[in-house]
C-alpha cells in the first residue's frame, strides 16, 4: 500500500477535537502492539517501517516508530478500546464548563463580598470612628449634603443598618455563593442535575434583572442579563430540558451518532500522508 503524498489536513470542522488533543494529546491506540492485522487499519497502520495510528478523536493519522518493547500481541478488542469523547457531545462539554468558569467567578466576587461584610461588622465600631473622622476632616462636623454621595455615602448606608440585617446580608451571600458553586462543578462534570439547578437558578433571577435594568440600566447589567439569557436558552433547547426537543432521550441519542466506533467508522479515514521527497 503506498502513502499518499501532501500535507496532513485534518477535519478543521471539528474544532473542538482539535482543540483538545492540542492541550491534551491525541488518543491512540496499539501503541504498545507487537504486530498489526490488515484488518486494523481503520485506526493504524503500517507504512515503510513507520506506524501510523488514527486519533480517535480528531481523526488525524500519527506517525510513530514500532514500540521496542511491546506489550500486547494484538490490537485489544474494540470493546477494551475506550473512545474519546467527540461530537457534538464533546462541544456541549465545551460550553459547559464554559458556564463553570463563568460561575465560579460568580462564587469569587461574591465570596469575597460575603467576607467583607462579616469583617465589617466585627469592626464597625471602628470603622466608624475613621468614617465620622473623615467626613469632620472633609465638610465639617455637620457634612453636608457631599458626605452622602459616592462611596463614602455608600459608606454611610452601610452604618445605618443593623448588624443584624447585615448578617442577614452576609448569611445570603454565602447562600448564593455555595448555590453557584454547586452549578459550577455540577457543570463541569457535565451532570444532568446540575443543568436543571443551573436554568432554575438563573430563570429567577432574570425578572429581577429586567427590573433593574429598566430601573437604572448600565452596560455591566445588560452584559449580565444577556449572558443569563444565552445561558438559559442554551440549556432549554440545547440540552433539552424538560423533554424538549425529544429530552434526554433524544440528547443521548445524539450523543451516540456522534461518538463511539459507529462514528468513527462513518468517517472516512483517509491515510497516513508522507512529505513530498520522501520513499513511498
Amino acid at each position: 500500500m503506498r502513502a499518499r503524498r501532501g500535507r496532513s489536513k485534518p477535519d478543521r470542522s471539528h474544532r473542538y477535537e482539535l482543540i483538545s488533543c492540542a492541550f491534551g494529546g491525541h488518543v491512540l491506540a496499539g501503541t504498545d502492539v507487537r504486530v498489526i492485522d490488515p484488518g486494523d487499519g481503520l485506526i493504524v497502520r503500517e507504512f515503510n517501517e513507520l506506524r501510523w495510528y488514527r486519533c480517535l478523536r480528531c481523526d488525524s493519522w500519527i506517525p510513530r516508530p514500532p514500540p521496542e518493547a511491546p506489550t500486547r500481541d494484538a490490537l485489544p478488542a474494540r470493546d477494551d478500546i475506550e473512545v474519546p469523547l467527540r461530537g457534538r457531545g464533546l462541544r456541549d462539554r465545551y460550553v459547559l464548563r464554559l458556564i463553570a468558569v463563568e460561575r465560579a467567578v460568580h462564587v469569587v466576587v461574591l465570596g469575597g463580598l460575603a467576607a467583607a461584610v462579616f469583617l465589617f461588622i466585627g469592626h464597625r465600631t471602628t470603622l466608624r470612628h475613621d468614617y465620622v473622622s473623615i467626613i469632620n476632616g472633609l465638610f465639617g462636623s455637620s457634612g453636608g449634603p457631599d458626605a452622602r454621595k459616592g462611596l463614602l455615602g455608600d459608606f454611610r448606608h452601610l452604618f445605618i443598618i443593623s448588624p443584624s440585617h447585615l448578617y442577614d446580608i452576609g448569611f445570603l451571600l454565602v447562600a448564593y455563593a455555595t448555590l453557584e458553586a454547586v452549578e459550577m462543578v455540577g457543570l463541569w462534570f457535565a451532570k444532568r442535575w446540575a443543568e436543571y439547578l443551573t436554568f432554575v437558578a438563573t430563570t429567577l433571577f432574570v425578572p429581577l434583572e429586567v427590573y433593574e435594568l429598566l430601573s437604572s440600566f448600565g452596560t455591566l447589567k445588560l452584559v449580565t442579563f444577556i449572558v443569563n439569557m444565552a445561558v438559559v436558552i442554551y440549556l432549554l433547547l440545547g440540552k433539552r430540558l424538560f423533554g424538549l426537543r425529544g429530552g434526554h432521550a433524544a440528547d443521548l441519542a445524539r450523543r451516540r451518532a456522534d461518538g463511539g466506533w459507529a462514528a468513527i467508522e462513518r468517517r472516512p479515514p483517509g491515510g497516513p500522508v508522507v512529505a513530498p521527497g520522501s520513499a513511498p
